[in-house]
């Protein structure tokens, strides 16, 4: 009989072990868009500089990591990088959304999310015969991934704006 697979608690609520990880959206830096990573050389620098630690260097240039942590906005990565990689003003070019895979929805009290979000963007809203659930103000939030690494059930996902928008227009 085989040794039984050890598995995280993440995996565990989330029903992910054994699973193939679904393929993720390679969410950037500040200032970083899809068409100028291609200027990005994987030299490093940006990743170096960043005082979070939440920057890692993937096939295609730079990429936010935010499960290790928030993004601050501070430009050290900007300033860093020796190539046009990063542009003025630093805003991220995607957001972020809470999923189905929420343990409020499945009906398990969690606020971590709210409790995480440095902007106040999550909130909590009562419902009859469940838990609150998250309702994130698409305003306030600066996606800067605080909420993503905490979170007990891995549903919350950052997402490519414009890919929002052409799905709100079909």
């Amino acid at each position: 009989m085989p040794a039984p697979a050890s598995i995280s608690r993440r995996q565990f609520l989330t029903g992910s072990a054994g699973h193939v990880e679904r393929s993720r959206f390679a969410a950037r830096p500040p200032g970083v868009t899809a068409q100028s990573v291609s200027a990005c050389t994987r030299c490093g620098k940006c990743a170096d500089a960043c005082p979070e630690n939440i920057l890692l260097i993937g096939k295609s240039g730079v990429e936010l990591a935010p499960q290790a942590g928030e993004c601050t906005f501070c430009g050290a990565c900007a300033e860093a990088c020796p190539e046009p990689v990063f542009h003025i003003p630093l805003e991220m070019a995607h957001s972020v959304r809470i999923g189905e895979g929420c343990l409020a929805k499945a009906g398990i009290a969690c606020m971590t999310c709210r409790d995480v979000c440095p902007e106040s963007a999550i909130r909590m809203e009562p419902r009859m015969g469940g838990p609150f659930l998250p309702r994130l103000d698409a305003e306030a939030c600066t996606s800067c991934g605080a909420c993503i690494g905490p979170c007990p059930a891995d549903a919350i996902e950052a997402f490519e704006i414009s890919d929002e928008k052409e799905e709100v227009h079909v």
